[in-house]
Formats: C-alpha cells, structure tokens, sequence
C-alpha cells in the first residue's frame, strides 16, 4: 500500500481527478492511432497516463496507466491500416510500450524518493521536538537548582533572567517587585541586557514608572495573573513604553507572573528583536516558572519572620532578667505574676 495514500479504499477520493485525466488522454490517443497506419505508431504518447499517475503520487496510479497505455498500444495494432511490413509495425509498438514501462520505473523510483523524503523530514521534526523538549527540561532543572540555593533572591532573579534569555536568544529581561498595599508594579531596577548604553533610555523610562492593574504589559499580567505576549508592540495600544521599545528595535514582548500561592510577589518581562510568535511550550514552561521563582521569595520572606520571632523572644528573655534582678535588689518578694506581666508587655 503506498504510504502517502490516506485513504484505506483501492483509489483514494483525491485520485478521482487524475483517473478522469487519464481516461480523458487514453481516449483522444486511442483515437488518434486508429486514424494512423500501423507503421506510425503513437503509443509513446500513452506514457501521458503514467505520467497522470505519477502526479498523484499514487504507485498504483503508476501501474494502472502503464496497464492500460500498453493495452491501448496493442490494440492500435490491430485497428490500424497495414501500411508496412509486419516486422515494423511490431517493432514500433514494441519500442512504444518499452517507452511507457521506462517512464513507468523512473516514476516508481522518484515517488519512492518522495516517500524517504517526507519520512526523513518527519524524522527530522521528532528530533528537533525531542532536542527542544530535552533543553527545556536543562534549562528548568537549571532554575530548580538555582530557586533550592543558598543564594539571595535577587541573585537568583538575575541568574534566572539571564538563562532564560541565552536560551530565547532575547535580549532583554526586567523583574518589577508588587506592592498588594498599592496593587502598583514598581521596577526592582534588576536588569538583564545585552547591550546596556542601547537600552538605557528604555531602562530609565521603565525604572521611573509605576504599571497599575491593566496597565501596560506588566498590569495586564497582573491582572489576569497569566503570561501575557505581545506579538508586535507597534500595534498594540496599550504599551506606554512603545515609543523607546520600537526605537531600540524591540518588536516583541512576553511576562508571566512570580507567585506565592495565588498572590503576585512580581512580574517578569522579556523583550525580543524578532516578532515572538505565540509557542504553547514556551507559555507552559513560564507557568511553571511562575510558581517556581516564587519559592526564593517564600524562603526569604519566611526567614524575616523567623529572624523576627527570634528578635522578639530575646527582647523578652531580656526583660524578664532585668525584672529578676530587679527583684532580687529592692527584696520585693511580695511582686505578682500580674506585676511581671505587665512589666513584659
């Protein structure tokens, strides 16, 4: 069975055309031969049909109009006028139908060649999907390990941004800090670019406004939440910033949210020379990442609560010593449990 047919039927729906071609051809041919003599043999012409059959990438279309071309080829002999010695006419017809089974061969191999082409190419593409997700798969086992170090959160923002960006080939990345008091962005003046003295107006501008709910690429994140993408930020109205971004070449811009939980601790935005298309993957694996560069926020808001519990405890150790030793100087055996506690509030 030819392995670029989809149809399960002899003759697929789409071979329908050529079988009313190659009909067509065989009768004007057929035709033309019954008004030669049997010397002048036009059954090279018959490879027309395998020729039809080779279009529609079909080997049995092939065979079918080598079948019917010689058949036809043989029949012109004997409705055509004798005209020359016998030898001749079965000469002509002999070398006509070599002819049409020659075509017929080079049509075979050339389809066979289609075959290992398109197959070679499905290969190449499972590959490339196999190599994509395996870099992926890299570069998040590379932010687990960052998110689960020792390291400052701002250092692992930076060390993050800047993989993410050798992976994208994007060139620049900026983490806003939200403030939920204010539901307001405001820039953490944390960058990762490639060219710094070509970006710093679009650095400045950014460090020196604030993005509410909505707002801009990074309110629209944290509006909804999700990763926002602007394919092209020339037409997009609701990008403050497009002015300095298109100036500087920036075509294309993507954000995600940093999450505790369902709270927004930050907004991560990207920016690309070339128009981003939107990629499922890419938007799957910054959903990921949104709530895992959370968990270096979590750790370190939850080791300033730690050190303040432990504040707390010594700043109460230490009182409760000076109202012992305030006890034991004035001889005061009379002071209550009531007394101390007040002392310790």
């Amino acid at each position: 069975m030819n392995k670029l047919s989809s149809n399960n039927s002899f003759f697929s729906k789409s071979s329908v055309i050529y079988i009313i071609a190659m009909v067509a051809c065989a009768l004007v041919i057929s035709f033309t031969d019954s008004l030669l003599p049997q010397g002048v043999s036009v059954g090279e012409a018959y490879a027309l049909l395998v020729l039809i059959g080779f279009m529609s990438k079909d080997n049995r279309m092939v065979i079918a109009g080598a079948i019917v071309g010689t058949i036809l080829t043989l029949e012109g002999f004997y409705i055509s006028e004798e005209s020359v010695a016998l030898w001749i006419a079965w000469t002509n017809r002999l070398l006509a139908i070599s002819i049409i089974w020659v075509v017929a061969v080079f049509a075979f191999l050339q389809i066979r060649f289609l075959e290992d082409q398109k197959e070679s190419e499905k290969m190449k593409k499972a590959y490339e999907r196999l190599q994509e997700e395996t870099t992926y798969s890299k570069l998040l086992k590379e932010i687990v390990i960052l998110c689960n170090s020792s390291d400052s959160v701002e250092e692992v923002l930076k060390q993050s941004m800047q993989k993410i960006c050798e992976f994208t080939g994007w060139p620049v990345a900026h983490i806003y800090i939200s403030h939920t008091s204010e539901d307001m962005l405001n820039s953490s003046k944390l960058w990762v670019l490639d060219d710094w003295s070509l970006y710093k107006e679009f650095k400045d501008v950014t460090e020196s406004t604030d993005f509410r709910p909505g707002v801009g690429l990074p309110g629209r994140v944290l509006t909804s939440k999700k990763t926002s993408l602007i394919k092209d930020l020339s037409k997009d109205s609701n990008f403050p910033r497009a002015r300095i971004a298109l100036g500087n070449g920036l075509k294309s811009g993507l954000a995600f949210p940093v999450l505790i939980g369902p709270r927004i601790i930050a907004v991560m935005e990207f920016y690309s020379k070339d128009q981003v298309e939107e990629d499922a993957k890419m938007i799957a694996f910054t959903e990921t990442l949104s709530f895992l560069l959370g968990r270096p926020f979590e750790r370190d808001h939850a080791g300033l609560r730690k050190e303040e519990y432990e504040n707390h405890l010594r700043r109460l150790y230490s009182r409760m010593k000076a109202v012992r030793d305030e006890e034991r100087g004035q001889g005061d055996s009379q002071r209550t449990a009531d007394n101390i506690h007040d002392e310790l509030r």
